[in-house]
């Protein structure tokens, strides 16, 4: 009788670590996303000098959003902050949204000069 208590809350346990393993992964892989979704970004407000209609668009429809971090229109040889985030509602983490953010920098056009 004792055996199939110790089994049933070791299930319990057991259950809680696996919705939290796949919280995390989930947080790792939208992490992953962002950084990517970050450089080719930074690859095109670099080389175009602005953040374009175009970028932001690639930003919105690959689910995330767009953070200017540094106002103002930037010129050739300055640095470009901008935090790209999405949203994610984990399973058992916590009861609220959570933001998952990165942050980058670019100079630009780093791309465009030649040495």
């Amino acid at each position: 009788m004792a055996y199939k208590l110790g089994l049933l809350l070791s299930f319990v346990f057991m259950m809680s670590v696996m919705l939290f393993a796949g919280d995390l992964l989930c947080v790792s892989q939208i992490h992953s996303a962002l950084d990517s979704i970050a450089l080719t970004v930074s690859y095109r407000v670099a080389k175009e000098g602005m953040v374009s209609d175009e970028t932001k668009d690639f930003v919105r429809n690959s689910g995330a959003e767009f953070i200017p971090v540094t106002s103002g229109t930037p010129s050739l040889g300055e640095t470009y902050e901008f935090i790209i985030a999405k949203r994610y509602k984990p399973i058992i983490m916590s009861k609220n949204e959570t933001v998952i953010s990165v942050k980058r920098s670019t100079v630009i056009g780093f791309y465009d000069s030649y040495y």
